[in-house]
């Protein structure tokens, strides 16, 4: 398969020195991205949840170059969309190809009131920057976008009525079939169905959304605003309850009448649990964007819970040479999936500048866990070669600090550097 990761190259290369516009096909327009990414991930030989390097086997050089393909159709009320990702995954010792089928969507506007929409999508809800909580088909991953290489996933399978009213006011009902992707919920989730009813409020400077839905056997409700404040600040928030918390936690099993090991185990019982988020924006005369949010993670770990997977982190490292070293090296694997998101309060703040010297932009952040000083803080420098290509360089530093999560990432760094072309 190094011949799709050979074709992408020269694709690229053959582009470079032109800024193709769109084109069509027929009544298709066809827009598309090509990704040259180079990724340098030095590993942390020996953690608290990786001892020695023997659970996680980190590649510290890596490329994924990537193309895409958005195409569009419209014809008179129905329209077509797609968002498709080939990404090869090269490293020292493999190269494997991945598709993405990120979107495929029709929407069918019946009349001014009333859309009919259904496909293959991702759900992106919420006015929050980091994360959001209002949004019950959360990703799994905390929305770092400031990176060079796109984040890409297989969308869920969805349908969709949405009605708009006069006075701002509209409604959507969803019936989506997704697989719950945030960290705590472990590794092995399974598809479900879901629906969910959302309603939305436009004012003339904000707006307001709640939403109700029903994930499997959990009540979900939901919640986000959104209001601007002058022309220069922006605030939002959002909140969210589930009835039932599906956070993996740490679990001694006895065998044998005497011996112990542990394991990962999803809580399903009734127990109502809280997220929200709050923060704003501001963007100052010369352009330069500001964003700063706190978030409460109710699902995440308390103290109590998090001293417990220490407990089984220890233990477990003692039994990687001993009868249990297949549970043991489990429990140590997915609790590393669980680092960089496993507490429940955290600062964000990020500032951006389209104009940093002549074209250059420039965007760095950091989070702050507030219970164990937990860092993780980052950087990205984007130049325009011409319209449409673009050279990027940027990185995350994951912090040291004794005892807090990111010191227990089994990577020091990411550095990462990248052309990329959109046509």
């Amino acid at each position: 398969m190094k011949v799709v990761s050979q074709i992408l190259l020269m694709l690229f290369l053959n582009l470079m020195p032109i800024a193709l516009p769109a084109f069509e096909l027929g009544k298709i327009n066809v827009r598309g991205q090509v990704e040259l990414p180079w990724q340098y991930t030095p590993e942390r030989a020996n953690t608290f949840f990786n001892p020695n390097g023997v659970i996680i086997n980190n590649q510290q050089h890596s490329s994924l170059p990537a193309l895409r393909f958005t195409p569009k159709f419209s014809q008179g009320s129905v329209a077509l969309q797609g968002d498709f990702w080939l990404q090869s995954l090269i490293t020292s010792t493999k190269t494997e190809e991945t598709f993405f089928f990120q979107k495929s969507t029709f929407n069918w506007n019946i009349n001014d009131q009333f859309t009919v929409s259904g496909g293959i999508d991702l759900q992106h809800w919420g006015s929050g920057y980091i994360w959001n909580p209002s949004n019950p088909f959360q990703d799994r991953e905390i929305n770092f976008v400031d990176r060079v290489i796109s984040y890409k996933r297989n969308g869920n399978f969805f349908a969709s009525l949405d009605w708009s009213g006069r006075n701002g006011w509209s409604t959507s009902l969803y019936f989506v079939n997704h697989r719950p992707r945030e960290k705590l919920y472990g590794i092995n989730v399974e598809h479900q169905n879901a629906f969910a009813l959302k309603l939305n409020k436009q004012f003339d400077n904000s707006d307001v959304s709640l939403t109700y839905a029903l994930l499997e056997d959990t009540n979900f409700i939901g919640g986000s605003y959104s209001a601007s404040i002058g022309n220069q600040l922006e605030l939002h928030g959002e909140f969210s309850l589930r009835d039932k918390r599906r956070s993996v936690l740490p679990r001694s099993i006895v065998a044998n009448g005497q011996d112990s090991f542990f394991i990962l185990q999803a809580n399903k019982h009734i127990d109502w649990r809280a997220q929200f988020l709050i923060g704003g924006q501001y963007t100052t005369n010369n352009q330069i964007n500001m964003i700063f949010e706190y978030l409460y993670n109710g699902e995440a770990y308390s103290e109590k819970e998090y001293d417990h997977l220490v407990q089984g982190s220890n233990q477990s490292r003692l039994q990687l040479d001993g009868l249990f070293a297949a549970p043991s090296a489990g429990f140590l694997g997915e609790s590393n999936s669980l680092l960089g998101s496993m507490k429940r309060h955290y600062l964000f703040f990020r500032v951006a500048d389209g104009q940093l010297i002549d074209k250059l932009e420039g965007r760095a952040f950091v989070r702050f866990g507030i219970q164990d000083s937990s860092v993780i803080t980052g950087g990205l420098l984007s130049y325009p070669i011409k319209n449409g290509l673009n050279l990027m360089l940027g990185g995350q530093y994951y912090g040291k600090m004794a005892g807090s999560e990111t010191a227990a990432i089994p990577f020091q760094f990411v550095l990462y550097s990248g052309l990329t072309l959109l046509f």
